[in-house]
């Protein structure tokens, strides 16, 4: 599991870091990092995400228009021509990014990777 299910609950915590009263933000403290070590990750996780610049979906500007201009556009994109060709677990990986990546959400790098390959397999399918 990445970060981004996490986000809100930690968000909050993490807000609680800021307390004046020291029980609080050491309540905070480890309720974040049960929270992380519930999903299998830890503090390093968190900090690497935080210090990662978020790796942009590169758009040309002659780009076809029909093209996919942001994550969500992309992974909607491969939903929609889908066609029966990928596969239960790729149709709702795909399903699943258009419905999280909204407002300018980015995909964790494991995501990220996995939705271009699917992308670029859909793509080369209707270049036939």
């Amino acid at each position: 599991m990445g970060l981004a299910p996490l986000a809100p609950k930690l968000g909050k915590l993490i807000r609680l870091f800021g307390s004046d009263r020291d029980g609080e933000v050491l309540g905070a403290v480890r309720a974040a990092e049960r929270t992380l070590k519930g999903a299998g990750l830890d503090w390093h996780a968190l900090a690497d995400a935080i210090g990662r610049e978020p790796e942009p979906l590169v758009v040309y500007l002659d780009a076809d228009p029909e093209e996919p201009r942001t994550w969500r556009d992309l992974a909607a994109w491969c939903c929609a021509h889908d066609g029966g060709r990928l596969t239960a677990k790729e149709r709702r990986f795909v399903r699943d990014m258009a419905a999280r990546l909204v407002l300018d959400g980015s995909p964790s790098d494991k995501q990220a990777a996995w939705l271009r390959a699917i992308y670029a397999n859909l793509r080369n399918g209707d270049a036939r």
